[in-house]
């Protein structure tokens, strides 16, 4: 699991849900000069896409800021310390989205929705435990992890 709060983690997958309902999605997931290689339509190509961005960020080791003109000027810009997470965390996310997407699919078709909407895949994601925030904490007053109980 990636280190991002969940509420992030939240946030990151409703922006991309949102993306695909205003049909911005192919456009929203271009990364500077690097391309989205097909349309992004449905919830999966939008994961694919983030992902594929996270991939691209980091087997360059820098971020690409824009181009001008065939590619022959491009501003990159090292990754920054003072960012909340790094992009190793980010591209993390991106397949804990992946793999909570394929266990959504599979609750559904466990249920009898065989071809559920986007809409509907993203609420069961929503509530995966993966993206669920810890808000308690148990004590263990038992003693019974003390290595010197005997």
């Amino acid at each position: 699991m990636s280190d991002i709060k969940s509420a992030t983690k939240r946030a990151f997958l409703q922006s991309l849900f949102d993306a695909i309902a205003n049909n911005t999605a192919t456009v929203d997931l271009a990364s500077g000069s690097q391309a989205v290689d097909a349309a992004v339509i449905t919830l999966l190509d939008a994961l694919k896409a983030f992902q594929r961005m996270g991939f691209n960020a980091l087997k360059n080791g820098r971020l690409s800021l824009g181009s001008s003109g065939l590619g022959h000027d491009v501003r990159w810009a090292p990754p920054m310390q003072w960012r909340s997470f790094g992009q190793e965390e980010v591209f993390g996310m991106a397949q804990e989205f992946r793999e909570v997407y394929n266990d959504a699919i599979i609750t559904l078709a466990g249920q009898g929705n065989s071809s559920p909407n986007d809409a509907t895949i993203l609420s069961v994601m929503m509530a995966d435990d993966r993206l669920a925030t810890v808000d308690s904490l148990q004590r263990d007053f038992t003693l019974l992890r003390w290595n010197q109980r005997y």
